[in-house]
């Protein structure tokens, strides 16, 4: 819309009134989704509300890529890990940026900038990464990046003109007891400060955010819904869903769905390939992790017990089997399961069962 349009819209409150009939497409799409199931549809539903939460903050209030700053609290969405601290900030290819940190006691490090978005026919991709050993550090961990189109010496992390934001993973093993990377960003060049409201800038932002919403909801549900099509099964993410969200390049993504009854249990055989770092979750049916504060919902290779031979056997149960790698359901009996395998040339692939709950193995 052009600048006279966007201020009507504004004026006679239409830029809203779009920006709430997107958020009643997506509850009727979560709804059309969800199992015939009372606590499903009631998880959905809040499911919309945390991505509108998102949405406003994200698109908004964090918006302005001329004063950048690096926030957390990213929603649960598309599968996120529990091991990782996501961060953001807005960006611009007409910028360049300088982003200083220290990155505590996380053992793996993922800074990227990204153009697209989910839930667009684009889909989200990545313009540039840098992790691992790529990225130079100090004795104390401190790191500079230069972020910029034009090529830089040291740690450069590569922009395109329509690059739009910065997206850190930081992996922490132990989470309740590490202390996280901290992170700040400036503007290279003559940097910039927010002026007050633009009301045509909102209108942009506001259709941004409600188109966010909608698109979102509706690009992950086509991924529990293929997952939920082969229950108790892990694949490799089909690539077809894989395009739409590039997130970590040297990140091997499985994906599968449990479907439990309350006596029985899945049981998942790995044989863990020489890699930086595996992880696997459960989620919901609407891929928000479960409540990993409260639960036990997901494992890696410091958590892990592995047998004698080095394979890991892990067991998906309502309660306790007493028995090494179990993860707990949350009081779900359906949900997606997540599979990372980070920096391996060679990843595995799983293999599943079901068994009764009597019958899990003890050895």
């Amino acid at each position: 819309m052009d600048g006279n349009d966007a201020i009507r819209r504004v004026m006679d409150g239409s830029v809203w009134d779009e920006f709430c009939e997107r958020l009643k497409r997506a509850g009727r799409l979560v709804i059309g989704a969800a199992p015939e199931d009372a606590f499903e549809r009631a998880e959905g539903l809040r499911y919309v509300g945390r991505i509108a939460r998102h949405a406003l903050q994200n698109f908004i209030e964090e918006s302005d890529p001329a004063a950048p700053v690096v926030t957390t609290g990213l929603p649960k969405l598309g599968g996120d890990n529990p091991d990782y601290v996501y961060a953001k900030a807005p960006l611009s290819g007409r910028f360049e940026y300088r982003l200083r940190g220290s990155r505590g006691d996380a053992s793996y490090l993922g800074i990227g900038t990204y153009y697209g978005e989910i839930g667009t026919p684009e889909g989200l991709q990545c313009s540039g990464y840098i992790a691992g050993g790529n990225l130079e550090t100090d004795a104390e961990g401190a790191f500079e990046i230069l972020l910029s189109c034009a090529e830089k010496p040291g740690n450069w992390l590569p922009m395109r003109p329509e690059t739009s934001q910065l997206m850190i993973r930081q992996l922490l093993l132990d989470r309740r007891n590490q202390q996280p990377a901290s992170f700040h960003i400036e503007r290279v060049d003559a940097g910039g400060t927010s002026g007050p409201l633009d009301p045509a800038r909102y209108a942009a932002l506001i259709g941004r955010a409600g188109a966010y919403v909608e698109g979102a909801i509706a690009q992950f549900l086509q991924w529990s819904q293929t997952f939920a099509s082969r229950p108790n099964q892990i694949r490799v993410l089909d690539e077809h869903l894989a395009a739409g969200a590039r997130g970590d390049p040297r990140t091997h993504y499985y994906a599968g769905y449990y479907a439990l009854a309350r006596d029985e249990a899945l049981l998942i055989q790995l044989e863990p390939p020489r890699c930086e770092y595996w992880n696997l979750q459960l989620c919901n049916h609407w891929l928000e992790s479960l409540d990993y504060w409260q639960h036990t919902i997901h494992v890696n290779h410091h958590t892990a017990i592995a047998r004698a031979d080095g394979s890991v056997r892990l067991v998906v149960a309502h309660r306790d089997p007493r028995v090494p790698n179990w993860l707990d359901t949350a009081g779900h009996s359906r949900g997606c399961i997540i599979l990372r395998w980070v920096g391996t040339t060679e990843p595995y692939d799983p293999v599943c069962r079901v068994v009764r709950h009597t019958e899990i193995p003890r050895e």
